[in-house]
């Protein structure tokens, strides 16, 4: 992967988990509906998906750079 597509990912993860929390709070407190099972599964099993997802980008990431330095 190039360096470039893993900071890409990294800043859709970022977005995405912002778009979470929006949809949460909008839900819960703008339109003052009760929670349910889409909040819970966005929030839930979105934040830990994109939490795994940005993990591995991170680790590619460093690898990139130890492989730069191992380079030069």
């Amino acid at each position: 992967m190039k360096r470039q597509t893993i900071r890409y990912g990294i800043a859709g993860c970022i977005v995405a988990l912002a778009a979470a929390t929006i949809y949460a709070v909008v839900r819960l407190y703008v339109l003052w509906q009760r929670i349910d099972s889409s909040v819970l599964l966005v929030n839930v099993i979105g934040f830990a998906a994109i939490a795994g997802i940005l993990i591995y980008l991170t680790k590619k990431e460093r690898e990139l750079e130890e492989d730069e330095l191992f380079r030069d």
